[in-house]
């Protein structure tokens, strides 16, 4: 399906409307709504994918072989299904009814609970993980500041919380065009950053029935400084170090991962 990405405008209705084969949907109210997260699910699986391996070897060398593991911002549950299979036990917390609903499909034996991380009750717990940045939708310092402590809180001694942030760019960047497609499915974002926030456009077309449909989402993500985030971590406890890679995985120039644990 050939797609003309400037031409890609927001939808002048609310409401559904079918057109030339295309159904068009808007929102700008909530975060991987359908159609989304069943492309985020068929086509973004790299990240937790690259991850994974090594997260698992961490949590040997730390000599947590088992027990409970929370997951913030679960996503589609394919993390929660590996760490499920290695003989975790495994919460995961979305925002997301969508993906909570795939979720529970993909990691049948997880518990998962539908409410931001932010405001959630975090159960008692050996590991918590956050992939594929999803605490940038914190739009806060304090929310973040929140979101760490809570963590801290739950996790028992020597206990480990793993995850990744986007930090700031320390000059302009210019906005970017992303692209990705499959047979049935095709993204398009365009992506714009300052010192403070990136924000993603997205424009998904889903294949429905004979015609393809139309959403569009934009995600607003706070950016936040590797300092930063080593004093709040270490403020409350955490015992941290950092890396630009889980493992073989490496990430980009602005994100760090971290892994923090509880002495």
């Amino acid at each position: 399906m050939a797609i003309d990405t400037q031409a890609l405008g927001a939808p002048t209705k609310a409401s559904p409307w079918i057109a030339s084969g295309l159904i068009v949907m808007t929102s700008t109210d909530y975060l991987y709504r359908d159609d989304l997260a069943e492309v985020h699910i068929a086509g973004y699986g790299f990240h937790w994918e690259g991850a994974a391996p090594m997260i698992l070897e961490w949590l040997r060398q730390h000599g947590l072989h088992d027990g409970l593991m929370v997951d913030l911002g679960c996503g589609g549950g394919q993390w929660l299904a590996t760490a499920a299979a290695a003989g975790y036990e495994t919460v995961g917390i979305d925002v997301s009814a969508a993906m909570i609903q795939r979720a529970k499909r993909n990691s049948p034996t997880t518990k998962f609970i539908c409410e931001s991380f932010a405001d959630a009750d975090i159960p008692d717990c050996d590991v918590v993980t956050s992939l594929g940045e999803p605490l940038n939708y914190l739009n806060s310092g304090p929310l973040m500041q929140r979101t760490i402590k809570n963590v801290f809180r739950s996790l028992r001694t020597d206990g480990l919380f793993i995850f990744d942030v986007r930090h700031p760019p320390s000059k302009p960047v210019a906005s970017i065009n992303h692209v990705r497609n499959d047979d049935d499915w095709f993204c398009y974002a365009r992506i714009e950053e300052n010192a403070k926030r990136l924000t993603r456009h997205i424009t998904t077309f889903r294949k429905v029935g004979a015609h393809f449909r139309r959403a569009d989402e934009v995600h607003r993500l706070k950016l936040f400084p590797r300092a930063e985030m080593l004093t709040w971590l270490r403020g409350v406890g955490f015992r941290v170090r950092v890396s630009r890679s889980y493992g073989d995985y490496e990430l980009t120039k602005r994100q760090s991962v971290f892994l923090c644990r509880k002495p």
